[in-house]
């Protein structure tokens, strides 16, 4: 989980590519999209091959095909999927793509003939001029902001999108509705944990609907956590504008009737979808009981006890705490898993709050702290159990 364009001040201008036919000098464009490299440059160093099929495009290297989507920030080799730190996109019959895919992506799925060299921006391919084998990365110093020192990757899921509005925002402005507020904290969350010294994703970047079965599964291999982003609303009723606040959820039963409401609405998004819901053999109460034994089980609630702390303090609404729920789109990940209800649409002070680009950015500052706080015990947790062998 490199993280490349934290490895470097800036992104860098070029990468140095060597195989056995030489090295060579790529040029990198670094545009509004990120750090991106051309792939009829990658033709000729790589030997790449491209099959485009619409918004399809499959890139053969290393006798492994790659499979992007315009627009869509993963690739897809095989079972695996790697979040990328752009989009994908064509210009002029070229076609871009995140030069991390290169860094992080190619590595790890035709590792150890390829591989990264950070300090350098240089991909090496074994017997290529000049390569030699990797060895051991040394001990990481600590980070300056965080004090991390691993690669630590989260996905983040901006909820609904597309023809699903989610809830239509009571006291939102300009008709925005649930799924452009969670789009643009997501965007916040993510610009944060990538300055932060992290690598952050989104399941979805633009105003795309994603099935709800489909959105954790970007969180496997290639992941450390999964943060769901969505914002809450009462039914019509008296009491309808009264509640206020945030609560954050991890995956299980639900124990009360307001935790099966917020479930019952956030998964009835799958009305939108075109196939029902993907989910494993067993259907959702075998996920559930199998969870029961699941370590991850423990670390999801955690990590929803920190998020919600950080998150409390800069929220202008009551502390709902931390609940459970059996939310779809929990279901896939196979890494801690949180969903944070950031705020009520049906509540003006709320909805005010959320609406706001202060508002918002509070939100995106206070999850990435409790990510953060999570993730920093985890190390220390994983030095503990080292030191004690």
């Amino acid at each position: 989980m490199i993280g490349l364009l934290l490895l470097f001040a800036a992104p860098p201008q070029a990468v140095v590519i060597a195989t056995p036919r030489g090295v060579t000098t790529v040029p990198v464009s670094n545009d509004r999209r990120g750090a991106m490299v051309a792939e009829p440059l990658l033709v000729a160093p790589l030997g790449v091959a491209l099959a485009m099929d619409g918004t399809r495009a499959t890139v053969t290297l290393g006798g492994r095909g790659f499979i992007f989507q315009l627009g869509v920030p993963y690739v897809s080799a095989g079972a695996a999927v790697c979040p990328l730190a752009g989009e994908p996109y064509m210009a002029r019959d070229t076609l871009y793509l995140p030069l991390n895919w290169l860094a992080e992506c190619v590595p790890r799925a035709l590792a150890p003939r390829y591989h990264w060299d950070p300090t350098a921006a240089r991909l090496d391919v074994m017997g290529g001029a000049g390569a030699t084998p990797p060895a051991s990365p040394p001990p990481l110093a600590p980070n300056p902001i965080t004090g991390l020192r691993r690669h630590h990757t989260i996905v983040i899921d901006p909820g609904h999108g597309g023809r699903d509005p989610g809830n239509p925002g009571l006291y939102f402005t300009d008709g925005r509705t649930e799924k452009d507020i969670t789009l643009a904290i997501g965007k916040l969350l993510r610009a944060e944990l990538l300055r932060r010294g992290l690598t952050a994703s989104l399941t979805r970047a633009t105003d795309t609907l994603i099935d709800l079965a489909d959105r954790a599964t970007y969180c496997r291999e290639a992941c450390d956590l999964f943060v769901s982003v969505h914002v809450n609303a009462m039914p019509p009723g008296r009491h309808r504008t009264r509640a206020t606040g945030v609560e954050t959820y991890f995956l299980s039963e639900a124990k009360t009737e307001d935790q099966k409401r917020v479930a019952e609405m956030e998964n009835d998004a799958v009305r939108f979808e075109t196939d029902s819901p993907r989910l494993p053999a067993g259907g959702l109460g075998t996920i559930l009981k199998d969870l029961q034994l699941n370590e991850y089980l423990r670390e999801s609630a955690q990590l929803a006890e920190l998020v919600q702390g950080a998150v409390t303090k800069v929220h202008p609404g009551e502390d709902r705490g931390v609940q459970q729920a059996a939310f779809t789109v929990l279901t896939t990940a196979r890494r801690p898993a949180i969903l944070v209800e950031a705020g009520f649409a049906t509540n003006k002070d709320d909805g005010a709050f959320l609406d706001s680009a202060l508002g918002q950015r509070k939100i995106a500052n206070a999850i990435a702290d409790g990510v953060v706080t999570y993730l920093l015990e985890f190390e220390r947790k994983l030095a503990g159990a080292g030191a004690g062998r």
